[in-house]
């Protein structure tokens, strides 16, 4: 698929030569440059999702929605922040939409999703994301579920920070573009959320 051409004039914004051509060739119509895109960041979109949602078939089709905006969207990214960090921007609002539609729902309300969904949550989320960080290499699988529930009993503020740094490994910087939030206050939140913990 190829963008239309009074996009492709936003490449230039683009900081990182790299990421410049790469988004060159996507808005291209290059097939071959937007899987890869997809297979360097899959890993990292479905751990976000996941960790928001705690439902792997959500996580999925989020991740799945993700991209294909990512895709109609590419010839507009101006490069004001990484294509990283663009990325995860899109996912966490697609995941934080999901999160939102899915509480509506009597199923959510009640709690009754963890019955189906306790039985591969760690496992999967492990084997999908294939980002194992130090920290949680010490922690078991067991003790990795309870801290997620925590984490999921968090106000939305203090929890979406947590995520992003704790899981994803973003920096506050890196926070604050996803969110769009000054970086005081992602400290402030980081502080707050580690202490209710």
């Amino acid at each position: 698929m190829t963008m239309p051409l009074s996009n492709r004039s936003n490449l230039r914004f683009a900081h990182d030569p790299g990421e410049q051509q790469r988004i060159r060739r996507i808005v291209e119509g290059d097939a071959d440059a937007f899987a890869n895109l997809i297979e360097d960041f899959h890993p990292m979109a479905f751990g976000l999702a996941y960790r928001i949602l705690l439902h792997q078939e959500d996580a999925e089709e989020v991740v799945q929605d993700a991209f294909i905006k990512i895709h109609a969207a590419m010839g507009s990214f101006r490069g004001d922040s990484s294509l990283k960090t663009w990325i995860l921007r899109i996912v966490f609002r697609l995941s934080l939409n999901r999160r939102r539609d899915r509480s509506r729902s009597t199923w959510y309300r009640l709690g009754l999703q963890h019955r189906n969904n306790k039985q591969h949550n760690t496992r999967d989320v492990e084997i999908q994301t294939q980002q194992i960080n130090p920290e949680s290499e010490c922690v078991s699988a067991d003790n990795r579920r309870k801290i997620l529930e925590l984490i999921d009993e968090l106000p939305d503020a203090l929890r979406e920070v947590l995520l992003l740094n704790s899981m994803e490994e973003l920096s506050y910087e890196e926070i604050s573009r996803v969110l769009d939030i000054p970086i005081g206050t992602v400290s402030s939140r980081i502080y707050s959320a580690r202490r209710k913990l």
